[in-house]
């Protein structure tokens, strides 16, 4: 389940038939498979960088702008969103999950943000978002870090909402969607519209921009002779083998995946 712009296109596309029929009270976001989501399409680097074709500010303000507005959209959703977590919640994974309402996770699944080891070390949107679930200085670690952490952890961390065996997990969820099914539709309206005037007045529209307007500066930023550059080993030794030469480099008890 790895997230392509296509597969974003799609999540927007099923928050909007969600949002117009009357007769769907909540969404549950699920991975098709043993995992929930293993972040970002990587398969393609440039796309990650931004490929011969599409070089230029346009690749900021296109692709990166449309993966956050499904980011937002999924977050100001007039229907609540109930994260089903299992196995791996990895990267952009675990961005759904921070901007779902609900996030219920199976006892074990892993949760990081490893491409936190391309050099970035935190430059995210989602800097707010986990500061305020869990603290700054847990913030910083997190995703200065990109350290992984299990389920256990995240719910501690108020990052989700409750941690139940795999086995359970189906259930779990079905009784927390019933639980908000049993709601009237204009309580249900209500309580959203509550919800985006509190993300307003908590300045979360803002947030989002980063996605897009510190990118550039990620992916351009200058690296000194003795400092891994993952673009440059890509091109030098293909994809599989620099992502090896960056857990080689990146190793120890905060960085061991």
């Amino acid at each position: 389940n790895a997230l392509s712009d296509e597969m974003f296109d799609l999540v927007a596309q099923g928050l909007s038939k969600a949002a117009a029929d009357d007769d769907v009270k909540c969404v549950v976001l699920r991975g098709n498979g043993k995992s929930f989501s293993s972040g970002f399409d990587l398969s393609n680097p440039d796309d990650f960088y931004g490929g011969a074709e599409e070089r230029g500010a346009r690749f900021a303000h296109v692709k990166l702008r449309r993966r956050a507005d499904v980011m937002r959209e999924i977050l100001y959703s007039g229907k609540p969103t109930i994260a089903r977590v299992q196995r791996n919640c990895i990267g952009a994974g675990l961005y759904l999950v921070l901007v779902s309402n609900f996030a219920i996770a199976s006892e074990g699944t892993v949760f990081g943000l490893p491409e936190e080891r391309f050099g970035s070390g935190g430059t995210t949107w989602l800097y707010p978002f986990v500061a305020a679930q869990c603290g700054l200085k847990k913030a910083n670690e997190l995703l200065m870090t990109g350290r992984k952490f299990l389920a256990d952890e995240a719910e501690r961390l108020n990052l989700i909402n409750r941690v139940v065996p795999e086995a359970e997990l189906d259930e779990e969820v079905s009784e927390l969607a019933r639980a908000i099914c049993s709601l009237p539709r204009e309580g249900i309206a209500s309580s959203r519209a509550t919800a985006h005037m509190s993300y307003d007045m908590l300045g979360y529209p803002g947030m989002f921009s980063v996605q897009y307007g510190l990118h550039p500066h990620v992916v351009m930023m200058q690296r000194a002779e003795d400092e891994f550059d993952f673009r440059a080993r890509i091109s030098a030794v293909g994809l599989k083998k620099a992502l090896a030469e960056r857990d080689e480099i990146y190793a120890g008890r905060y960085w061991g995946w």
